[in-house]
């Protein structure tokens, strides 16, 4: 073989220890992994791989508007809670407002109806029913219920005139609304009793015909007089007067009428005053005081204390034509047995033409 022939050879036989088959070529790339290798997938051309699987291409690219999308819609989601949960508290707040205020206007109801009842007992007790007394419509049904003579009643009405006519006025809320402020301060000063509170309070008030002022002079006009009545108790040895009696009557403070009836009981039997007091509770200062405590005295009478005081209620009840309705009647107080007599509402203003015996 000639020179150029063999180096032919010899190049073809290089070549052929240095170009490995197709075969062997893939066994490197694909075959067994190593210790330390990791089992990677394979990517076909034009695909991306996520979590193992070929994703194509279009997939992919919807991936992040997805992703964005899904956020939106939990973001709404979150927002729709919320306004449920805040449009669910208004609800049950509103709820719990409609039934407070639902049980506060039953508890008010019940209040008044109490109220009314206590009013009426009060007046059909206290209140000469020779007497006009104005009141608004469920009142004056009260004081029917409780015997107060209906012809004795003025009904009050969002139409009325200030109730000049009557000698009394019991104000409840509903009068009030009538006539404001000016049912106090010009046609009703005085107080003879409060009953209730709050928006169920009901007062119960002297009508001044004439106005406050014209009523106030008479008032105190009437001082005179009663300071006079006052000293001829002072000064009859019959009676035994507490420190506090003494001191009423010397003022004026006492109701002429109860003035002339002890004057009277005294004529027959020892009497011992203890007190002169008004009742019921927020009564006016300036009013004249209507009852008397007297303290049983039998042994001055040299009798027993039930025929003592059997005496007196049969004398009181023999004057009741000449001074008007007095009631007498056996009570306790501070544990002490009492004789109370007492007048009713309202107390004249001024003098009453009955003398007084010294």
């Amino acid at each position: 073989m000639s020179p150029v022939g063999e180096k032919i050879k010899k190049a073809n036989g290089n070549h052929k220890r240095h170009v490995k088959p197709e075969h062997a070529a893939k066994s490197e790339h694909s075959g067994k992994p190593g210790p330390d290798a990791k089992d990677e997938p394979v990517a076909e051309p034009g695909c991306n791989v996520n979590d193992g699987h070929a994703v194509p291409p279009e997939e992919s690219a919807r991936t992040v508007p997805d992703d964005r999308l899904f956020g939106w819609v939990r973001v709404t989601a979150f927002f729709l809670v919320l306004i449920a949960v805040g449009s669910l508290a208004t609800a049950v707040s509103l709820h719990i407002a409609n039934s407070s205020s639902e049980n506060g206007g039953a508890a008010l109801q019940r209040q008044e109806v109490q109220t009314r009842a206590q009013a009426a007992s009060w007046v059909a007790q206290q209140v000469n029913r020779d007497d006009v007394v104005s009141c608004d419509q469920p009142m004056c049904t009260a004081l029917r219920a409780d015997g107060f003579p209906a012809g004795k009643l003025l009904v009050l009405e969002q139409t009325s005139d200030p109730p000049v006519t009557s000698a009394v006025v019991v104000v409840t809320a509903a009068v009030r609304s009538m006539f404001g402020s000016s049912i106090d301060a010009a046609w009703a000063p005085d107080v003879l009793t409060t009953i209730g509170s709050g928006a169920a309070e009901i007062t119960i008030r002297l009508i001044a015909p004439h106005g406050a002022l014209a009523y106030q002079s008479a008032l105190q006009a009437g001082v005179a007089g009663r300071k006079q009545y006052g000293t001829a108790l002072l000064n009859n040895n019959q009676i035994v007067l507490s420190q506090a009696a003494q001191n009423q009557l010397a003022a004026g403070q006492v109701d002429p009428r109860l003035v002339l009836a002890i004057a009277s009981l005294a004529s027959d039997q020892p009497l011992d005053v203890a007190r002169f007091e008004n009742i019921g509770p927020g009564v006016s200062a300036d009013l004249p005081l209507r009852f008397a405590d007297l303290t049983v005295n039998d042994n001055a009478a040299h009798m027993s204390s039930w025929a003592y005081m059997s005496a007196m209620q049969t004398y009181l009840s023999s004057q009741s034509s000449q001074l008007g309705p007095v009631n007498g009647q056996q009570a306790l107080s501070g544990g002490q047995h009492i004789f109370r007599v007492e007048f009713a509402a309202p107390s004249p203003l001024g003098s009453i033409s009955t003398p007084v015996s010294p």
